[in-house]
């Protein structure tokens, strides 16, 4: 179990949001560089609140502390040393993290860059997202990686 201690008070478990509405979800974005393509991933999926943070891990810790319900990295820039800790944190507090096309992350691989992306949510809603993205990841020339084991 993941636990945090909340202003000094006695730990409390980690728990993830269990919004399922896309419309009313909170997406954590990069506060750095807003892309056009973030644009139309929020707009297809009706987001319209946000927090910007800095790191993989500070996002995706907004989502195990029910800030937001969702992060969203569709460039192949992250690494697999950005990912492998916020995950567990995530999915120990019932969070789904997988690649934009929802396999799951695969650390096994002599590629060291997610060249599939991310999509970290409170994973009540993350088959919908995934859906939702599949068109969008059509139209922005995305196709799954293969990756070669290492």
């Amino acid at each position: 179990m993941l636990w945090a201690a909340l202003d000094n008070d006695e730990p409390q478990r980690l728990h993830v949001s269990s919004k399922t509405n896309l419309h009313e979800m909170c997406m954590a974005m990069s506060r750095d560089h807003p892309s056009p393509r973030m644009g139309k991933i929020r707009a297809a999926l009706g987001i319209e609140h946000v927090e910007r943070r800095g790191s993989v891990g500070l996002k995706v810790a907004l989502i195990a502390s029910q800030t937001c319900d969702l992060y969203i990295h569709p460039s192949p820039r992250t690494k697999l040393w950005d990912t492998c800790a916020p995950q567990i944190i995530l999915e120990e507090a019932g969070g789904r993290f997988t690649d934009l096309f929802g396999q799951d992350m695969r650390y096994d691989r002599a590629d060291l860059q997610n060249q599939n992306g991310i999509a970290a949510s409170n994973g009540a809603g993350h088959e919908r997202v995934i859906a939702e993205l599949k068109p969008l990841l059509k139209e922005f020339g995305r196709e799954p990686y293969a990756y070669a084991a290492h």
